[in-house]
């Protein structure tokens, strides 16, 4: 089987940002339960025979262990919007699509641990923007779905797309990163070594002590020397938070049903009519076999925008 695993939180902060000024007639927010049922269902009309699934977010409480201003920095949604997010996960429950989280863990590790045993039984696509999750990108097994965000058109990733980008193989994303660091993680990372030289370490060597132990051999002026020095236990404690755990247990799954009373009780509290409950059942509840989008060599798709 087929499997197409969703983000939630990040879907919903982009369903957020794009329709941010939408509300109903009496006042109440509702872009982003908009936004995140309308990319549901324009996901699910594509990719008829993958069984969609969604993946909610929890605290990381091992990675604020190891560095407590993790993701310090980071914008806050209102709290008016967030009354959403529990009609989101009643959308969801009542149109047939399974939830799951890890109390204490993100949704990234969650995805990994998911997507290593689905993939042992058909393709998976993983529909996220967080670069971290490229780690799991493994061709004809799992494919990474980059959505459209403002002017950056959607982008599928298999192998190739990654060493493209990042110089390195998906399977040393996690070690290339604890280098590189991450702004919108607040999780710094080494100061005035080119990406290239970094690429071309994270390729030539096994992990951080291997590329430690063989700095004396590799040529680098005395600031790149200095700057791996004093950025070793950073370097390492990165590489805890960055590398995804894909053998988490105790995941919690919401099993989804269909219920097309409470679908109507969300659309018209959201006053959605562009969408009707029936329809969305019968999309959800269907198993037909149907031609898909498939990356080829180039991963190079069609466009569209699931917002317009």
């Amino acid at each position: 089987m087929n499997n197409f695993l969703i983000d939630a939180a990040n879907l919903a902060y982009r369903s957020h940002n794009a329709n941010f000024e939408l509300k109903t007639t009496s006042g109440v927010f509702s872009g982003m339960i908009f936004g995140f049922v309308r990319t549901i269902v324009s996901l699910r009309k594509k990719y008829r025979d993958f069984k969609f699934s969604v993946v909610w977010d929890n605290k990381a409480k091992d990675k604020f262990e190891i560095q407590p201003d993790y993701k310090a920095g980071r914008s806050s949604l209102p709290g008016v919007v967030w009354t959403q997010v529990n009609d989101i996960r009643d959308f969801l429950e009542s149109c047939g699509v399974d939830q799951y989280e890890h109390i204490g863990q993100e949704a990234d590790d969650v995805l990994a641990t998911l997507s290593k045993e689905m993939k042992e039984d058909g393709k998976v696509y993983v529909y996220t923007n967080d670069k971290d999750l490229l780690q799991l990108v493994e061709d004809g097994k799992v494919i990474v779905f980059k959505p459209k965000v403002g002017v950056n058109p959607e982008k599928f990733y298999d192998e190739e797309a990654v060493r493209s980008q990042f110089g390195v193989p998906a399977s040393k994303l996690g070690l290339y990163r604890s280098f590189d660091g991450d702004d919108s993680d607040n999780i710094k990372g080494i100061s005035r070594v080119p990406r290239k030289i970094v690429a071309s370490l994270v390729n030539k060597y096994a992990d951080i002590d291997e590329i430690y132990n063989n700095l004396s051999s590799i040529k680098l002026t005395d600031f790149q020397k200095q700057s791996f020095e004093e950025a070793k236990n950073r370097i390492g404690n990165n590489f805890k938070i960055v590398l995804l755990n894909r053998d988490l247990k105790d995941i919690l799954k919401k099993e989804a049903s269909f219920n097309k009373d409470k679908l109507i009780e969300i659309f018209e509290k959201y006053e959605i009519k562009s969408i009707r409950s029936e329809d969305v059942i019968d999309l959800f509840s269907s198993s037909m076999m149907v031609r898909y989008s498939n990356p080829g060599d180039e991963v190079q798709l069609e466009s569209y925008n699931l917002f317009a």
